[in-house]
């Protein structure tokens, strides 16, 4: 646990430098900015079939939980093996004991807290935009979210990082575009591996947009069944399996000077 603990605190302090604050708030203000910009510019059409609580709903959950918290750990999570890689350092990690085991887990502690923490902050300013009576519950409920979200999206990037060290920021878009993104929300067994599957079903339960938007077909047919806490225990062991998968990856992949070079 020391070492776990003296690898988050060394993180942190690599990571409070001008560029990682600047992304920090550049992550923060893009909800905040995009809801302003609802705010000021209200979308005619949605307002017509939705009322405004349900299009603040899914807007809030759009811009914080599923684009900040992916984005954040995106920046955080995925160049992890790549950045040790070409900072010639990664040999003298691997040749500590568990140093690699340590590594990945305190840098993902890291990606969550600094992704979660960023999303939490633009959505406290967020909802205000909103000027709904459920500002309190909507913001609980995100919040949560935001959580669950860092969690799970950090642990998929950590094993596509894992795979492909020098390409992880490509993959990783790639995998959210096409696995969270399209994937989904096809009506079949393989979207249910999905962390949006999961996400989806917590914040129609928590934050509750109303049937219009819970009965549309294309929200309905790619939406969970069951309790919030069995949405929460798919999470878990989602993020457990992709943690474990990276884990075992960069403990067996011999990452040498070739390929460094090739990949």
């Amino acid at each position: 646990m020391s070492v776990l603990l003296a690898t988050v605190r060394f993180e942190f302090s690599r990571i409070i430098t001008a560029g990682r604050i600047t992304w920090w708030f550049v992550l923060a203000v893009f909800p905040i900015l995009i809801a302003g910009l609802i705010r000021l510019f209200p979308l005619a059409d949605a307002g017509e079939q939705f009322d405004s609580h349900q299009v603040w709903s899914v807007a809030i959950y759009l811009l914080v939980p599923c684009i900040t918290c992916a984005m954040g750990v995106l920046l955080s999570a995925g160049p992890v093996i790549g950045t040790e890689l070409e900072q010639r350092s990664w040999v003298y990690i691997a040749t500590r004991p568990n140093g690699i085991f340590w590594l990945l887990l305190g840098k993902y502690l890291v990606a969550v807290a600094w992704s979660s923490t960023a999303a939490i902050a633009g959505l406290t300013i967020a909802v205000m935009f909103t000027g709904q009576d459920t500002v309190v519950r909507m913001w609980v409920a995100t919040a949560a979210l935001c959580v669950l979200s860092s969690m799970s999206y950090a642990s998929v990037f950590l094993l596509v990082g894992a795979i492909a060290p020098r390409r992880a920021m490509l993959f990783c878009v790639v995998w959210t575009v096409g696995v969270e993104g399209f994937i989904s929300f096809i009506p079949a067994i393989i979207n249910r591996m999905t962390i949006q599957y999961r996400l989806r079903a917590l914040f129609v339960d928590w934050v509750q947009p109303g049937d219009e938007i819970q009965n549309n077909p294309l929200f309905a047919m790619s939406l969970a069944e069951g309790s919030w806490y069995f949405q929460i225990l798919w999470l878990f062991a989602l993020t457990s399996i992709f943690m474990t998968a990276a884990q075992v990856i960069a403990q067996k992949r011999e990452f040498t000077g070739a390929t460094e070079s090739d990949v």
